[in-house]
Formats: C-alpha cells, structure tokens, sequence
C-alpha cells in the first residue's frame, strides 16, 4: 500500500536584517522601547520607504549610516534596554528578490 503526503514547495528569497525593534506590554497594549538599525540598508529595502522613489531626493537612512560610529555608545544603551526590558522583539527584514534566481 502506498502512502501519500501533500506537501507545499515553496521558494522565499533569502533574508537580511536590518533592524530590530523591542516592545514592552501595558496595560493599552504593546509599545515600542527602542529600534536600532543596521549600518548598511540596502537600497531594495530604502525603495519601500517613499511613495515615489524615482521623483524622491532619495535621503532615508543617511543621518542614521554618517553617524553610525558616533552613536556607538547610544545604540548599545538601546540594546541593553531592549534586552532587559522586552516582552517581544521583532526583526525588520527584507528579501533579497535579485538573488532568488
């Protein structure tokens, strides 16, 4: 007697992190402790932030990646908070669609 599974391939694109946010509960709901980005966000992943890429000055992340040495000490403090005072931490990722294939 032969036995058969459905099963469901599916093909996903490989993931990169670029940020992490941690959320404490109250009693409204969740609320945000801290967000830290990652040095380099890759220009797929800055296209989702404007409504019209192509007519845009195409600015977002550039204080956030030139001051990124300089605000060590800060990000660490975000961490640290995230880590001690998170019920939940989320990952801001995005696909890479140009390496699926």
């Amino acid at each position: 007697k032969e036995v058969v599974e459905a099963v469901t391939v599916l093909e996903a694109p490989p993931m990169v992190v670029v940020g992490i946010v941690g959320y404490k509960e109250t009693p409204v709901g969740m609320k945000s402790i801290g967000t830290v980005w990652a040095h380099h966000v890759n220009s797929e992943f800055k296209r989702r932030f404007y409504k019209n890429y192509v007519g845009s000055k195409k600015k977002a992340f550039q204080k956030y990646a030139k001051d990124f040495e300089k605000n060590a000490e800060e990000r660490e403090q975000t961490f640290k908070k995230i880590a001690e005072h998170a019920h939940v931490i989320r990952v801001i990722a995005h696909t890479q669609i140009d390496k699926l294939n």
